[in-house]
């Protein structure tokens, strides 16, 4: 397992011998200083060689060999967790074993954009795609350009698959508002600078076209090859597809949407049902189903998330589009605001009609304080991670798992292995 970025490469050499400094006398007009960082090869680990928190075999060769390990794959059972605060310039992606919770895997990215774009995937071998994450490297401003990449990582981790944008792009970074066919191939997103979607080709390692639709957005439901998204104030859900050269073009449109359609931030996909929770902002609940394409018929919310009790703040949908878990704060004020409360209960709803089927308080899940929740990657479990209570003095995390067919809690574990808390959840996705 191997956690840090290429830049580690360097860590193990004296800096002197990383330098190469030339420079001419002060009275040369000609006169220049160029520092250059060469490359520092690195080897697979044998006999002797410690990684992570194994002991290293101490040899007295100097420099000391670098040597680094391959990822282990995410398995299909396992959670992913996300270490790291809003806006955070660095934020390590764990691999979760909801059984143990043990940390198994850790990547290191640098969203350092509003909300983190990562997107995880269950893996058969190390080299398999792990993480995909669009990054932007500093410096900006008057120290230089920004670079934004969309990299993916695998294997020794040091060498991911880097795509350059181009610096006039913009990533848009809510939840739902960009993704990774199922195949593969392309990482589409809305881009703010575009006002529309740019497609990045994954295998061959470019941007390989981008559509300008204003109006729409922000949202990439994916079936295949095909988006789908909504245009708020024409109520209109959106069509596009990308064609075989990967460039994204307006394939239709369908005023279905109610006149009072009020649109929000963020929204979740049911990979294997190919629906799209929308929870909106006035609390109307949407459940759009993409199978058969656009819809013809006029699309009504299937019901309204309000609670006396609290404001509705997160929310996810299973894989197979069955069940949505809805979290509830204990204040009326909006969970975006800056005094929004705080979560004081998970309430699962059938994704049919909003039929409430369980709630789950802090207490039942045997924590202090709420963090997220996601759903296991074939759907069946609803994982809640909080605040266990105080043991001298600190505050453990704690993972539960419930099964979505009964209701009952199937799981609970402290998280084992995380460098920082754990901010959020993630479903890994399956590529095909």
């Amino acid at each position: 397992m191997t956690s840090n970025r290429r830049r580690v490469a360097f860590a193990a050499v004296p800096l002197a011998a990383l330098l190469t400094v030339t420079s001419c006398g002060s009275n040369d007009p000609e006169s220049s200083t160029e520092v250059t960082y060469p490359s520092v090869e690195f080897g697979d680990p044998g006999p002797g060689v410690g990684l992570g928190e194994q002991d290293q075999e101490i040899t007295g060769q100097f420099p000391e060999p670098l040597h680094v390990g391959k990822i282990k794959p995410i398995g299909a059972d396992q959670i992913l967790g996300v270490e790291g605060d809003f806006g955070s310039l660095e934020m390590k992606v764990d691999a979760i074993d909801p059984a143990t919770g043990k940390i198994t895997a850790r990547v290191v990215v640098g969203p350092g954009i509003w909300d983190p774009v990562i997107h995880g995937f269950v893996g058969q071998t190390p080299d398999d795609p792990a993480v995909l994450a669009a990054e932007v490297w500093r410096p900006r401003g008057s120290r230089g350009d920004a670079d934004f990449t969309v990299s993916t990582y695998s294997g020794n981790l040091l060498e991911p698959a880097e795509v350059a944008l181009p610096d006039v792009a913009r990533v848009h970074s809510r939840p739902g508002s960009n993704a990774v066919t199922s195949d593969g191939k392309y990482f589409v997103t809305w881009d703010d600078g575009l006002y529309g979607i740019r497609v990045v080709d994954l295998e061959s390692g470019r941007e390989s076209g981008a559509v300008r639709i204003v109006g729409c957005g922000p949202f990439t439901w994916m079936v295949g090859h095909d988006l789908y998204s909504v245009c708020e104030e024409t109520r209109e859900l959106l069509h596009v597809v990308i064609n075989d050269a990967g460039v994204p073009e307006e394939a239709g449109r369908a005023k279905v949407l109610p006149e009072d359609f009020v649109s929000t931030r963020k929204t979740t996909f049911a990979a294997e049902a190919n629906k799209a929770l929308l929870v909106s902002e006035n609390g109307d609940v949407f459940v759009f189903d993409f199978t058969a394409g656009l819809p013809t018929e006029p699309v009504k919310p299937i019901g309204n998330a309000g609670d006396p009790s609290g404001r509705f703040a997160e929310n996810v949908i299973n894989a197979d589009g069955t069940r949505i878990a809805i979290a509830y704060t204990d204040s009326i004020v909006h969970p975006d605001s800056a005094r929004g409360g705080s979560v004081a209960k998970v309430v699962v709803y059938d994704a049919a009609n909003l039929k409430p089927l369980r709630t789950y308080t802090l207490a039942d899940a045997g924590i202090t304080a709420y963090t997220s929740m996601a759903y296991s990657v074939d759907g069946t479990k609803l994982y809640v991670l909080g605040d266990a209570p105080e043991v001298d003095g600190e505050a453990p995390q704690r993972l539960v798992g419930f099964d979505v067919a009964t209701g009952n809690q199937v799981s609970a574990v402290t998280l084992d292995g995380n460098v920082e808390p754990v901010a959020g959840l993630l479903t890994p996705e399956v590529l095909k």
